[in-house]
């Protein structure tokens, strides 16, 4: 079985699960935590323990958090200290990532991960820098 947990500052993490909705039919499973959001609690601790009480030996379960070494991200990886089975922690997440990660349902290797991350990180971009690269080429040619 699939775990997934995405945990944010404010509203990011409902805001993704909101996106995968469009593109994942099994979005509405992915649990959320929006920390530091009105009256959600800066101890977000319980909600990590839940989400831990889930995972069985053999299952498939990834974290995704917004800001590498950020408050959330800490206290994450305090709790994983103390876990009993494998959780992939992936930091910095954008939305092509967990897209990426998170369709299909065949278990991804540590490998397949590493990838996935590798070619999201080189889809940030400034399209200004490619559109002024691009002025003499059509629309077409450019959004192609």
């Amino acid at each position: 079985m699939r775990h997934v947990l995405i945990a944010t500052h404010g509203r990011i993490a409902g805001g993704f699960q909101s996106a995968l909705k469009l593109f994942l039919n099994s979005a509405d499973k992915i649990a959320t935590i929006d920390a530091y959001v009105g009256d959600a609690s800066e101890n977000y601790e319980d909600d990590l323990h839940e989400f831990f009480k889930e995972i069985r030996e053999g299952d498939e379960a990834y974290i995704f958090t917004d800001i590498k070494a950020g408050s959330v991200n800490q206290r994450v990886m305090a709790a994983l200290s103390e876990r009993e089975y494998p959780v992939t922690l992936v930091t910095n997440v954008n939305l092509p990532l967990l897209v990426g990660l998170l369709i299909g349902e065949g278990v991804k290797t540590p490998e397949e991960i590493q990838a996935m991350i590798q070619e999201t990180k080189a889809e940030v971009v400034s399209l200004k820098e490619l559109m002024d690269k691009q002025t003499d080429q059509s629309d077409n040619d450019f959004w192609g």
